[in-house]
């Protein structure tokens, strides 16, 4: 199909550990959806305007290599935060106050770098 844009649907891919993990914290610690799995080849998950790509690590790359990270916005960082951690997760660091935005970082599977961002409006 032929369009005049110049893009039609694009993701971000993280390079994970361990396949099964990832898919577990990113559906069932966060709440996306799981919208396909290709055996433990690739798997694509989505948050409200993002689609994420998990991919297996090469084994010769360190976990540690991550040179990007991932924001959810979300409305309440309390509120979801408490929801998180309740599943599992483990925020890093007090909330960071940076007006208008407040943002909670935290990591995924094999050290993603991942973030809530609550987004105040603008003065």
């Amino acid at each position: 199909m032929k369009s005049d844009a110049l893009y039609s649907e694009s993701q971000v891919t993280l390079l994970v550990p361990d396949m099964a993990e990832a898919i577990r914290f990113y559906t069932e610690s966060l709440g996306l959806r799981l919208k396909a799995r290709y055996g433990n080849e690739f798997a694509v998950v989505e948050a409200p305007g993002l689609t994420i790509g998990l991919h297996p690590l090469p084994t010769a790359q360190s976990p540690q290599a991550h040179a990007m990270s991932i924001g959810l916005g979300v409305e309440s960082l309390e509120t979801t935060m408490g929801e998180l951690s309740a599943r599992g997760v483990r925020f890093i660091g007090p909330i960071r106050e940076d007006p208008p935005i407040r943002i909670a970082y935290f990591s995924g599977p094999g050290g993603a770098p991942l973030y809530l961002c609550e987004q105040g409006e603008w003065r």
